[in-house]
């Protein structure tokens, strides 16, 4: 599962600030701490064409190149100086994350890895590496040198990356309880859904779910699994079937197939899903994108498209276009929200929703982050269908890694 890697792609690795300028370069680094990229990287080259033996200058001048989105200019300057000097723990750390930041996780920890030869104390070389194994999907050895970071300076930020890795690797416990009610004589519904997230081995997950609900004065239930295998650090495979023979409301056969896949900050999915109820199969293909603009904003869409076939019509077509957006209020506080014109969550199917279902779905969020690797999510939507129909629905949701 890479929920979590929007936010971990979109802070991969800090640039490496080079130690503190001194001389003729306390100006030009004083244009890069207020953003003048272009007129510090003009300064700093002027300096080191005086002087090409300023290894520091030429340091500043690859932080400057990364800065502006070139790692490939970066990496060239960082080479150099590793060359010329074998030695400098800051051109090994700047080498190992520009090269992080081309997917060429391989070679970008091994030039970490000679930066911890020479420096095996450097909490600059750990956060790197621990960034470094997180990307290469070597969890373990990225949680390490999280813990290492967090013990030697615990920081706000070294506890978070620390947890945020710690939820990303260990087990989960998931659950989600939600109420809704309707205008008119609609009676409220309300389910649960429990989850439990195995890790088997480093790449493999193994889950358990089991979901009721009460809806249209029936109580339905479905259980069954699935698994989820990471076949690349950064691609996952997962399937699912959940299976409730007697239901009459919700789907009686629910077959999902999914395929996440992270590059730089962006994941992209695909979802295909079968959903077999009594007198009535629906099939539904859903690609989909969700963007870490930088570490505090996430967007997203998802497209849905699905057709039906019962017995009195065959190949209804619906759509669904999905749309949300995600911000961080505090290190531990998260707003979420977006907007919904079609079926609101397919995890809540039911038959009620099948054929071309029209609606629009509002819906906000807030999720805490707690030290215990427990979340909470509060949610509420509201809804309004053609035809007249008005839904509010109450989510509370909470993950607990153990």
């Amino acid at each position: 599962m890479l929920l979590s890697v929007l936010v971990a792609l979109a802070q991969v690795v800090a640039q490496p600030i080079p130690n503190p300028p001194s001389g003729d370069i306390n100006a030009a680094v004083q244009l890069v701490q207020e953003g003048r990229n272009a007129e510090a990287l003009a300064a700093l080259q002027k300096i080191a064409a005086t002087d090409p033996n300023d290894h520091l200058a030429r340091l500043w001048i690859a932080s400057v190149h990364a800065r502006m989105g070139h790692p490939e200019l970066a990496e060239a300057v960082y080479r150099s100086i590793a060359l010329e000097d074998p030695k400098d723990v800051d051109a090994w750390v700047g080498l190992g994350t520009v090269l992080l930041e081309q997917d060429r996780v391989s070679e970008g920890l091994d030039a970490l890895k000679s930066a911890e030869d020479l420096a095996p104390q450097n909490a600059a070389v750990w956060s790197a590496l621990a960034s470094g194994y997180r990307l290469a999907g070597e969890d373990r050895q990225s949680l390490t040198y999280y813990e290492r970071l967090n013990t030697s300076s615990p920081t706000i930020s070294n506890q978070l990356n620390l947890e945020n890795a710690r939820r990303e690797y260990r087990h989960r416990f998931e659950s989600q309880s939600f109420g809704e009610h309707y205008n008119g004589s609609t009676p409220n519904t309300g389910g649960e859904d429990l989850a439990i997230n195995f890790r088997v081995a480093d790449p493999l997950r193994v889950i358990g779910r089991w979901q009721i609900e009460r809806k249209f004065n029936r109580t339905e239930n479905r259980g069954g699994g699935g698994i989820e295998y990471r076949w690349t650090p950064w691609g996952t495979i997962a399937g699912q079937v959940l299976i409730g023979n007697d239901n009459r409301v919700l789907p009686q056969r629910d077959y999902l197939g999914r395929m996440d896949y992270a590059y730089h900050r962006a994941v992209y999915s695909a979802t295909v899903r079968y959903f077999d109820f009594f007198g009535a199969n629906v099939t539904m293909f859903s690609p989909g994108v969700a963007v870490a603009l930088n570490p505090r904003w996430t967007v997203g869409g998802w497209y849905a498209f699905t057709t039906t076939d019962t017995a009195a019509s065959t190949d209804v077509e619906g759509h669904t276009i999905d749309l949300r957006a995600g911000h961080e209020m505090s290190p531990r506080i998260w707003l979420r929200g977006g907007y919904i014109r079609g079926v609101e969550n397919f995890d809540q199917f039911s038959v009620d929703h099948i054929n071309d279902f029209r609606a629009n779905t509002a819906h906000g969020a807030i999720e805490f982050l707690f030290p215990s690797l427990t979340s909470i999510v509060g949610s509420y939507d509201y809804q309004w269908r053609d035809g007249g129909v008005r839904m509010g629905r109450l989510n509370v949701s909470l993950v607990q890694a153990f």
